[in-house]
């Protein structure tokens, strides 16, 4: 009978090792004295520090792409929640020069390169570099496809060999049944698939439509890189369809201060899924941003699941885990702060999402 008495105490056993191997419920991480100073990016759009100000640009509704143009000025491509494409031109010294906004559906425009292309409207921007606001058309070619497969061919391998910018679309035409005339059988014809490739000589814009398969000209893993247009990230060659953050000696993760525990209850992930239920840290990330001679002292509120290592933050060489700025689906991962400068530049550019944007000067 004493075994009975024993499994409450071995439960309870195990429950206290639980606690203390996550940290004992209802206490916190003190927090060091060397961390007091450091200023919460969640408060303010403004940090100032000497005379280093650090300042959020701008906050977009989908991911902010980065172009640098051979004249070192930095192309900022964003969508506005007002349905507006907007471009700004920041300058070597850190200053915005210039801005375009473009009034359309996002999936419509294309930055590539840092040329604008506008889908719907068949026409493109050179802006980037000339500073002209007025749209170009786009040369159609073989848009009627008169064209033979040789015609076709003998392109496609000219724009291979020529051209360094090239964006690829598929469509297809879904011709309308003929009337049946008498008693004749009613015929259509197949629907008919093509592609669009949009290519660049020099300033000047191409489409070629074409019924060739363009896959052997143009990769996916080529095409990827073409739409490529971040600053703070490049393609992760061993892993399709990933991308990583670009490591800096100007970002520092110093500490992460975990606060009391919670348990949170997530839903399914659709469907019949069940939901599940996560223990998490609240806490604050401090990290020190690094600028020419002077250091900016940053902490953010997020949450920390140490069962999951997803994040690149590390902090003395070490993953801390999986980070999220909430607590609820869906969760806003965030994998890494992201940091750019080059020996141009009088500024840098710092972010702690995709979507935000802070300049350094």
């Amino acid at each position: 009978m004493k075994i009975f008495y024993l499994i409450p105490v071995i439960l309870l056993v195990v429950l206290i090792y639980q606690l203390i191997s996550k940290g004992v419920a209802g206490t916190e991480d003190p927090l060091p004295k060397e961390f007091d100073s450091y200023h919460s990016i969640d408060d303010s759009a403004t940090i100032s520090v000497g005379k280093l100000e650090m300042s959020l640009m701008l906050q977009s509704k989908k991911n902010i792409s980065l172009f640098l143009t051979s004249a070192n000025n930095v192309i900022v491509s964003s969508f506005s929640p007002d349905k507006i494409n907007s471009f700004i031109k920041i300058s070597p010294d850190g200053s915005v020069t210039d801005t375009l906004e473009l009034i359309s559906r996002p999936e419509d425009i294309i930055f590539l390169k840092g040329f604008i292309i506008d889908k719907q409207a068949h026409q493109y921007y050179n802006w980037s570099f000339n500073g002209i606001k007025t749209p170009v058309s786009i040369t159609a070619e073989n848009l009627d496809f008169n064209w033979d497969s040789g015609q076709q061919i003998k392109k496609l391998q000219e724009i291979v060999n020529q051209s360094k910018t090239v964006y690829v679309d598929y469509a297809s035409d879904s011709p309308v049944p003929q009337k049946q005339t008498n008693e004749g059988l009613q015929t259509t014809q197949s629907v008919s698939s093509y592609a669009i490739v949009t290519y660049f000589l020099k300033d000047k814009c191409f489409q070629l439509y074409t019924t060739e398969d363009v896959r052997k000209y143009f990769s996916l893993s080529y095409l990827q890189e073409m739409r490529w247009s971040n600053l703070f990230k490049r393609i992760n060659k061993n892993k399709a369809d990933d991308e990583e953050v670009i490591k800096t000696p100007n970002l520092s993760y110093r500490y992460f201060q975990k606060l009391k525990l919670e348990k949170v209850k997530f839903s399914g992930g659709g469907g019949n899924a069940p939901g599940f239920t996560k223990v998490l840290y609240p806490g604050y990330l401090f990290t020190e941003v690094i600028f020419k001679s002077d250091t900016i002292k940053l902490k953010e509120f997020m949450y920390l699941d140490e069962d999951w290592h997803t994040s690149a933050v590390e902090i003395d060489g070490q993953n801390i885990g999986s980070l999220s700025k909430n607590k609820a689906q869906p969760v806003e991962h965030i994998n890494a702060y992201m940091y750019y400068t080059n020996e141009n530049l009088h500024y840098a550019l710092f972010t702690n999402s995709d979507k935000k944007l802070y300049i350094i000067k």
